[in-house]
Parts: structure tokens; sequence; C-alpha cells
């Protein structure tokens, strides 16, 4: 069925569902990665019924590239898929996403998958590793461009990530904001700490401060550190107070830990 291109729905889609739940039920996989799909929402709903059968995972991973261009009509990946999501469990959108030149909106709505309740990766170049994190998105091995994603990967590890709350910039509720609205933060919160991403979208190199509600954030402020793990190819090792001003590169940022 890979060779062959066709459109719309016709029985092959018959023959496509029942091989997955061939798989599931003799091999036993988990999910399936889908590279752009061509066929409809009915057909994602058969196929999510035969991989979660029986209490299998049933995990799918979508990726396309950005097709916002003349061969492909000009569609945003995600605006093409969205009939998919409820059914997909994260989104790889990849190939010729500018993750350099594009605003936040264009990160949140078109690349994350967030607004949809889904998770997202980045690929082209390498994604970028400040700004992804503020959406919770690394890029992904070993399509990594250079940019290894394992090193951020240990610092949510370290922090224990798994459990935490994500509270987005976005969210009126996000206990820690900077003093420039070209600088955004995003809060990993669990008791006691919490991880803070923060990434630049000034077009030069600022300082920031932090404005943090420590009632939010559940922490003692006369207690309070802020600590830049060592990240390489990331950030370096730096100690930060409630009053410093960070210095923020263009285009970049930290992750901080507070506790």
């Amino acid at each position: 069925m890979l060779a062959i291109v066709n459109s719309g729905m016709n029985r092959w889609h018959n023959y496509y569902v029942e091989g997955m739940n061939w798989l599931t039920q003799n091999v036993g996989i988990d999910g399936i990665y889908l590279d752009d799909v061509a066929f409809d929402r009915i057909t994602m709903k058969r196929i999510k019924r035969v991989l979660t059968k029986d209490g299998h995972p049933g995990i799918i991973d979508l990726h396309s590239a950005n097709q916002y261009n003349k061969s492909d009509g000009f569609n945003n990946s995600a605006n093409l898929y969205m009939e998919h999501f409820p059914y997909i469990n994260k989104l790889w959108f990849g190939e010729y996403f500018d993750y350099q030149k594009n605003q936040p909106d264009f990160f949140l709505t078109e690349v994350s998958g967030i607004p949809f309740g889904l998770m997202g990766e980045m690929l082209q170049d390498g994604g970028n590793p400040w700004r992804g994190m503020v959406y919770g998105m690394t890029n992904r091995l070993p399509w990594s461009d250079g940019a290894d994603p394992r090193n951020i990967w240990k610092v949510w590890d370290s922090f224990g990530i798994k459990g935490s709350e994500m509270i987005g910039y976005w969210s009126e509720n996000c206990p820690v904001k900077t003093n420039n609205d070209k600088v955004l933060a995003t809060v990993y919160k669990k008791n006691g700490t919490a991880l803070i991403s923060i990434a630049s979208w000034a077009d030069a190199d600022v300082n920031v401060k932090l404005n943090i509600d420590w009632k939010k954030l559940g922490i003692n402020p006369a207690k309070a550190t802020i600590m830049a793990p060592e990240v390489t190819n990331f950030q370096p090792a730096k100690s930060f107070t409630a009053k410093d001003e960070i210095p923020v590169s263009k285009g970049k940022g930290w992750l901080l830990i507070v506790k």
C-alpha cells in the first residue's frame, strides 16, 4: 500500500485497517508512526479502535512538513490534519518550519499541538531548543541536526518533570512572567520547586527581571534559590536571585530551577 498513491476513500483502507489489526494482535505493536496521511477521519477512527483493542496503548505519532506553500496549496499541517487530532498522541511537524523567524503564536497554534491537547517535537535544522522548551518541545533523536536533545532530557529527569504541572505563558495563571513582553516564561510546577523555561523573541540581546507570584508558585521567597543547571550547547551553570537582571541572548533563553 505504501507504494501506491491513492485518493480519498476506497477499499484499500479496509486492507490497511486489517493489517493494523493483525500487527496489534499478533506482533503486539504499541502504535504507529504516520508520515502524512491520505485517508479520512473515519479511517483514522477505525485504526485507533484496532490499535487500542484488548488494552493495547495504540499510540499514533503524526509527522508532517509545513505544507503552507504553492505545491501543497498553502495549507498548514495543523489545519490540514485537525480532524485526526482526537485520535493522535503526538505531533512531529518538522521540515520547512522556521523556528527562528516565526513568532510565539505560530509556535503555539501551528507546531506545538498544545491547544489541541497534544505534545509536539521539532525537526528542521535542530529546531530552537530555548523556544521549544516554552512549549514542552525538544527535537528528536536521531534527526537532531547537531542539536542533541539528551542534555535537556537529563535536566527533565533530574528535576523530575514527570508529574509536574505545565503552566504556559499564555495562561493567566502562569506564576512567572518577565518584564519584557518579547521574553516569555513557562513554568513546570511541583511541590516546593519549579522549572522555569524562558525564551526570547526580542530583536537583540536583552536583560530581563522575573516577576514571580510566590504564592502561586508555593515557594517561600525568603528561602528561595534560582539556579541554571549547566546544559551542554544550551546554557552555562549560573545562580540568580529574584532581584537580578538575567541576560538573554537574541533567539535564546534559559532553564531555571527554583526551590
